[in-house]
């Protein structure tokens, strides 16, 4: 091996550098992270054969003619079908699986149920199938017949709930067939975790949520509740059927199997192991400057320049609460250069249950990948799962009418990737004439309890200095309003605590 190259598997592994110095650290590598690294090769080889590798790791190579790009990975790939659904698995979110009939979603849903310790007779018995005349009582369960005429109030009615409220893995099959009315039961047992009636609750309990659904905007035979898509931490999208696995299918057929019946014992993780991987997985760092880069992209989604006067007011969301939307105010009228700023190309912002959303992701998968803590790959990696229902692009953009971006309106993915390389490249860019900034920010963190008065009135100062700064060397974009809105509260922050102390409470 090359030198280089075993230096580089010593920082995948337990050796960090620490000041020059080479230090080893526990390693997240344990044997609940290998248990699930089989588990996804045996998916991904033997079960559901997955060709697809579209979560790449490492520099790589891209090759071949304009009309045709090939992107190479420089280390690892992952077929987004299979791992995401594992992640999901390690984190206890909720995840949807879009394609159309036959591509293998409540399949895959089925493996992670088998891979959490569940019999197959007991799973498929609980898929909740969704359909137009689902009812509550379908749904959740009902009142036991003979309560209903003996009782004289409704805590004497006893519920006979169903079995799979409480199972460590629920999949709800074409979810999008659900009435409007039962969504709403189904929101309050995915968003609270209970179910509820006659005045009588059941808990779901720790669940990871699998959901399927024929398209990927959600539509069916009901549309599906705003609160309830909220709900969704990440979108994954079925494969197509690759003529080189019409082998495997031909043999399936001539032995009458599935590879449902055939999950191997030793993948299968107890309840203790997944809830030790789940805390594992949160264990998992995210370093200041992934928090800072991934803060970064998010904030140039939500801004716009356009939406109003007032500093803090310059969001989407103030948009959105008038009525209006980004293309209205996206014009000429806006200094800002639409080639180059993000905000332009999306219409709404990203939610703090996303964006939590999205860490969790990927701190399960640095996990999965065996490091102790989250880089910028993970985040790219898991971010147009996360952000495939949360981001709606803005046709509208001068971004795409540019002939070679047009296809990103029908690939939602590349489309996210794109959008997070260039808040890559941007982060980058600006750190030179942000550094003073997060250096202010850095100070303030610990308090005001160890500065004096006349430090802390220095302190302000140089807070108040700082903000003129940004304000005079650059434009206001994105990136900018982030940083003043930042400087601003840390300047109240040490205001309100020096107007406490010479007041004397």
């Amino acid at each position: 091996m090359e030198p280089q190259q075993l230096v580089r598997s010593w920082l995948k592994g337990r050796a960090r550098l620490d000041n020059g110095q080479v230090r080893f650290v526990e390693t997240t590598n344990g044997t609940h992270a290998e248990k699930f690294r089989r588990a996804y090769d045996w998916i991904a080889t033997r079960a559901l054969i997955a060709p697809y590798h579209d979560m790449e790791f490492g520099a790589g190579h891209a090759g071949g003619l304009e009309s045709c790009r090939i992107h190479l990975p420089g280390s690892t790939g992952y077929a987004s079908f299979v791992l995401m659904p594992i992640l999901n698995l390690l984190t206890n979110r909720r995840l949807v699986f879009v394609g159309g009939p036959g591509r293998g979603k409540t399949t895959m849903a089925t493996l992670m149920a088998l891979l959490a310790g569940a019999p197959l007779e007991d799973v498929r018995k609980a898929v909740q199938h969704g359909h137009p005349q689902l009812t509550l009582a379908d749904l959740l369960g009902g009142p036991l017949p003979g309560d209903l005429v003996k009782a004289e109030q409704a805590e004497d009615i006893r519920v006979r709930w169903r079995q799979w409220i409480t199972a460590r893995v629920k999949i709800i099959d074409e979810y999008n067939r659900i009435p409007t009315k039962t969504q709403s039961a189904l929101l309050s047992l995915m968003a609270e975790g209970y179910a509820e009636q006659y005045e009588q609750t059941v808990h779901s309990g720790t669940s990871s949520w699998y959901l399927t659904a024929n398209d990927d905007q959600g539509g069916g035979t009901f549309p599906v509740i705003e609160a309830l898509r909220d709900r969704i931490d990440a979108v994954v999208r079925c494969p197509p059927l690759h003529p080189g696995l019409i082998d495997t299918l031909a043999e399936r057929v001539a032995g009458a199997s599935t590879p449902e019946e055939f999950v191997p014992a030793d993948l299968v993780c107890p309840p203790d192991e997944l809830d030790g991987a789940a805390q594992a997985v949160r264990e998992v760092s995210v370093p200041p400057a992934v928090r800072d880069l991934v803060g970064l992209f998010l904030g140039q989604l939500d801004f716009c320049r356009r939406a109003s006067a007032r500093l803090e007011y310059q969001t989407k969301d103030t948009l959105h609460l008038a009525g209006r939307r980004v293309g209205h105010v996206c014009t000429e009228d806006c200094p800002l250069d639409k080639s180059e700023n993000l905000c332009t190309q999306t219409e709404s912002g990203v939610s703090p249950r996303a964006a939590q959303a999205l860490l969790h992701f990927a701190q399960a998968l640095a996990y999965f990948r065996g490091q102790s803590e989250v880089d910028a790959e993970d985040i790219r990696a898991v971010l147009p799962w996360v952000l495939h229902d949360k981001l709606p692009p803005n046709p509208q953009s001068p971004f795409f009418q540019k002939p070679e971006n047009r296809v990103y309106l029908t690939d939602r993915v590349s489309w996210l990737w794109q959008l997070f390389d260039r808040a890559v490249a941007q982060h980058a860019a600006h750190a030179p004439t942000r550094r003073r900034t997060l250096e202010l920010a850095r100070t303030c963190t610990a308090g005001f309890a160890g500065l004096s008065t006349p430090e802390l009135g220095r302190r302000l100062g140089s807070i108040r200095d700082r903000m003129d700064e940004v304000v005079r060397e650059t434009e206001l974009n994105a990136v900018t309003q982030s940083d003043l809105v930042l400087l601003k509260d840390l300047y109240v922050k040490c205001r309100n605590e020096l107007d406490r102390r010479e007041s004397g409470k």
